[in-house]
């Protein structure tokens, strides 16, 4: 079997918190990774740290960009085992955007939409949750459309919790035990 980590987030950017008021949930952002100290996430966030309106496919390490902004970050990670023949299946569909990663956009439509509950799969755009239940479709059974899923959702599914707190903690804590 194969380990990969969900990581929920919740860091204190404006629209962070604005998304936090507004769906009442605890974390706002998820990111996949495939290391045991998520040292590199991959998700759907804004592309220039300071400017939120640019957003598109992005590779994350907890201390630098936002996260490293905003050292505060709470979180709560998963652990999700696979077979190896699903690992594989998560890692060509996650080849696509490393190749193309230009050819991706952050869908801002999807985050109005789903506050009315109305699907809407484009080509090419997505949000963080919907990037990550993509890769996962088919692995994990999910109850809606790829477009509706929020991050709180992974909060309802049979995952194994292995962390919840801050972020930089988690991360620094990894990287010094595995220098032991």
């Amino acid at each position: 079997m194969k380990e990969i980590k969900i990581v929920l987030t919740q860091t204190n950017t404006v629209v962070s918190k604005t998304l936090k008021l507004v769906s009442k949930k605890p974390y706002n952002h998820i990111s996949i990774s495939f290391e045991d100290d998520c040292s590199t996430m991959f998700s759907f966030g804004r592309k220039i740290n300071w400017f939120p309106l640019i957003g598109g496919f992005v590779k994350e390490n907890p201390n630098s960009g936002v996260f490293k902004m905003h050292p505060e970050t709470k979180c709560k990670i998963y652990k999700l085992e696979v077979t190896e023949a699903d690992y594989n299946t998560i890692l060509k569909r996650l080849n696509r955007f490393l190749n193309e990663p230009r050819s991706f956009r952050y869908s801002f439509l999807n985050i109005v939409l789903m506050y009315f509950n109305i699907p809407l799969q484009r080509q090419y755009y997505y949000v963080c949750s919907s990037f990550v239940s993509y890769l996962l479709w088919g692995i994990i059974p999910f109850k809606k459309e790829i477009s509706l899923v929020i991050p709180d959702d992974y909060n309802t599914l049979e995952l194994q919790e292995v962390y919840e707190g801050k972020l930089t903690d988690y991360v620094n804590r990894k990287l010094a035990y595995n220098n032991i």
